[in-house]
């Protein structure tokens, strides 16, 4: 299977092998045709392919007419904003999020600031794979205008939306792993702002990533030592493009990237949106279920959607709900956005904070407790991902399962989910139960299959 991956989250491939120049054109002249004149937001993180990345990117939007507004090295939802902000029909961020350093990637989206629709990514596709070839003369080429305060203008939207006087006034000390992605340029401009006292680790924004560029426990040894200190009331983690963030306690404990995303969404819940009489989340279908619990609590209806952002954020667009995300710690509040974005949950979780007047662990420990384990292995083709599908449903044909992405099965107070990746040659694995020794039964009895 090639490492290409194409979806409506995006273009994802490994940089000389199936990430070319010439599938990198013909993405952005495709894009392009699709978005007609324009003009198109364009940024990206700070992986060391960016340049070659988005000057191909240009190069191909300008050939076929459109305008570009570049941003440069900005955070995936600064795009996002940037889009609303200045009217534009749509984006594009050079990044592949969470996937290792050879990786890069193109995510699309549309005037709304959200991924592409289904009908829109489907006419991109016959666009890219019919190949576009009708371009413009000199004096028709798009034309490219440059914007160096994004990233200030979307700490602005932030600030002025949530009300952060209590954060000013809090005294917290905050410590912040940026993973020399593009939090290392945003965090800087927010904290400030927020006036607390702070620490960024791995801040060069250079792309050269001290660990893993995704935030699992297993990559994060450094912020975790350095919690240990007790010198810091809370500890966040991004990923390359900064729109997932993860949350660790005063103690260094990592709390998981879905009691993370539980923190933010109850206090949107709880305080923020409090009032609301109609209050509605949107989380996928491989979210904890500690999600339920935090809506129960909050008399909020939940609804599950298939993994992915532009799946839950379609839905959370449908039905206006208030708040919503995905356990892998993206939180998406339509208040600023219609994308996970780590800073508005850097700002809700520090609002918890002053606003409760207790810890993350506190916090933390009046939550059901859940463990989730996460597993992945490669495969070669899809039939061979199919095949293991269909071996997982049959070997639970008699619990409640859902075929909605790949396939679910709830047990009485545990699940397993089982799915392929729409960004990598993967079938990812989830399992949730109450205890470890749950969860491995699980994960053993589905590694026989």
């Amino acid at each position: 299977m090639s490492s290409l991956m194409i979806s409506t989250s995006g273009i994802r491939g490994i940089i000389g092998e199936s990430l070319t120049p010439e599938v990198i054109l013909n993405v952005a002249k495709a894009y392009g045709k699709l978005m007609g004149k324009g003009p198109v937001i364009l940024g990206g993180d700070t992986r060391v392919s960016h340049e070659m990345v988005i000057n191909l990117v240009k190069s191909g939007l300008t050939a076929v007419g459109t305008d570009v507004i570049h941003i440069g090295k900005v955070t995936t939802p600064t795009v996002q904003q940037m889009i609303r902000a200045f009217n534009a029909k749509g984006g594009v961020v050079i990044t592949a999020s969470h996937n290792p350093i050879q990786w890069n990637g193109i995510k699309l989206m549309n005037d709304q600031g959200a991924f592409l629709t289904t009908d829109q990514f489907a006419t991109f596709k016959d666009y890219y794979d019919e190949g576009v070839n009708d371009l413009m003369e000199w004096d028709s080429l798009g034309q490219i205008t440059e914007v160096d305060d994004a990233l200030e203008r979307h700490v602005d939207l932030i600030c002025n939306t949530i009300d952060v006087s209590s954060i000013k006034n809090s005294n917290l000390n905050v410590l912040v792993d940026a993973n020399n992605g593009t939090g290392a340029l945003a965090n800087p401009i927010l904290l400030d702002r927020l006036g607390v006292n702070y620490k960024i680790i791995n801040e060069k924004a250079d792309g050269r990533f001290a660990h893993d560029p995704e935030p699992l426990k297993q990559n994060l040894s450094g912020i975790i030592e350095e919690l240990k200190k007790g010198q810091y009331d809370i500890g966040f983690v991004q990923d390359a493009d900064a729109d997932r963030l993860v949350i660790l306690d005063e103690t260094g404990h990592f709390i998981g990237e879905d009691y993370s995303l539980a923190l933010c969404i109850d206090y949107v819940l709880g305080y923020e949106d409090a009032l609301l009489d109609n209050k509605q989340v949107v989380v996928n279908l491989s979210t904890s279920n500690v999600i339920n619990y935090i809506c129960e609590k909050n008399d909020a209806k939940i609804y599950h959607t298939r993994i992915g952002e532009p799946n839950v954020t379609a839905k959370l667009r449908d039905i206006s709900a208030t708040v919503g995300g995905e356990g892998n710690g993206g939180v998406i509040y339509p208040k600023i956005g219609w994308g996970r974005d780590s800073l508005v949950g850097i700002v809700l979780a520090l609002k918890h904070l002053v606003d409760t007047k207790k810890k993350v662990s506190e916090i933390v420990e009046t939550y059901p407790q859940y463990v989730m384990l996460r597993d992945k292995f490669k495969v070669s083709d899809r039939s061979e991902v199919s095949g293991f599908l269909n071996l997982v449903e049959k070997n639970y044909q008699q619990f409640d399962i859902n075929k909605e992405d790949g396939v679910k099965v709830n047990f009485a107070n545990s699940w397993l989910h089982v799915r392929p990746s729409n960004t990598e040659p993967i079938v990812r694995i989830f399992i949730e139960a109450p205890t470890i020794e749950e969860a491995e039964k699980i994960k053993d009895d589905v590694s026989k299959l």
